[in-house]
């Protein structure tokens, strides 16, 4: 049996890391170590850990203590040193696995040729309220058979890291986490994953990874968010650019599923943007237009035929009609017009 290494970062999660561990400990398959690294939590973080394992965790275990807080890629870093399994399970101090996942997916590695770097499974958003699960929307099935690796990176089917098992000797051959990201981490480490070995599908009927939502703060939105709008769609456009080596669709030669499904998740982003920071939308529409330069909300498909003819932003500014409400419709028509007015001035002058 293949030893797995469970990496675990921490901060300020007392309050629900014992819930993690008791899930962990449930799994039916056995041959699995535990490595916590602490990324300079506030709390009682890692008395709560200690006592935990101490009293009732059954499987090998460190605890490795940070002095300042580094950010979670830096932590899984720091564990991964650590690691002796073949192959590495990150999992994050508030989300739970399914019981079988290891057993489902060792199986699978065992059997598996050399060039597969990685196995991914279905997963999930979810609640976890006391323990119980409370599924949040559908359960992604994620599929990379004959996708480029870029589609680790967007799309609604993307795989998500805590979902599969990495060979330990392929995190170490690209390097481990970027650092120096803060959102898409996990997307970005899998894309480089993906280039440098396959990825291999191990079916499942339920998720094997359940990714926690808090109910207390939005994960992306406004200032009260988690994390804000701006920052993760000008970074999601970013990453998308740096992966194509700054080529446009056409040049980068990618397959017309994948090049669709781009166009969808960039046109996702742009509207996020259109509706809550318009300086931002137009700063991404500038980079976003690198990938085509003739580029057209990916839908609806009446938007986006629209817009050839209106331009991308009047065009979302349609899109936008339906989340306004009816007293500010005569104003949104006067503004539209005159965004449009603007888009055929710039147009005649281009030409």
């Amino acid at each position: 049996m293949d030893l797995i290494s469970v990496i675990m970062p921490t901060y300020n999660s007392a309050r629900w890391v014992t819930f993690t561990i008791d899930n962990l400990a449930a799994q039916t398959y056995s041959c699995f170590e535990l490595i916590v690294v602490d990324d300079g939590s506030q709390d009682d973080t890692v008395p709560v850990v200690r006592s935990k394992l101490t009293r009732s965790f059954k499987n090998p275990w460190q605890i490795i203590e940070l002095g300042n807080n580094g950010g979670p890629s830096a932590a899984r870093n720091l564990a991964l040193k650590a690691a002796k399994g073949a192959w590495i399970q990150y999992l994050d101090s508030d989300d739970f696995i399914a019981p079988s996942k290891f057993e489902l997916q060792a199986a699978r590695c065992a059997r598996v040729s050399a060039d597969v770097a990685a196995v991914y499974s279905p997963w999930t958003q979810c609640y976890i309220d006391g323990g119980r699960v409370i599924p949040l929307g559908r359960v992604t099935q994620p599929d990379m058979e004959g996708r480029a690796p870029i589609m680790c990176l967007c799309g609604s089917n993307r795989v998500l890291q805590g979902a599969g098992l990495t060979r330990r000797s392929v995190l170490e051959q690209v390097g481990g986490w970027d650092e120096a990201l803060r959102f898409w981490e996990c997307e970005e480490l899998t894309f480089r994953i993906a280039k440098a070995g396959r990825l291999e599908y191990v079916p499942s009927a339920l998720p094997l990874y359940f990714w926690r939502q808090h109910r207390s703060q939005r994960y992306i939105g406004d200032a009260k968010a988690r994390y804000h709008t701006t920052a993760v769609a000008m970074s999601a456009i970013d990453l998308i650019l740096k992966a194509l080596d700054y080529k446009s669709l056409e040049e980068a030669g990618l397959s017309a599923r994948d090049r669709g499904d781009i166009l969808h998740s960039t046109s996702y982003w742009a509207r996020e943007l259109f509706r809550t920071d318009r300086t931002a939308f137009r700063r991404y529409l500038a980079k976003a237009r690198k990938l085509d330069p003739k580029l057209t909300p990916a839908y609806p498909a009446v938007i986006s035929a629209i817009s050839r003819l209106i331009g991308y932003e009047a065009a979302e500014a349609l899109a936008d009609l339906a989340h306004r409400p009816k007293s500010l419709v005569g104003k949104f028509g006067r503004g539209l017009r005159r965004v449009a007015a603007n888009e055929w001035s710039i147009r005649r002058g281009a030409n």
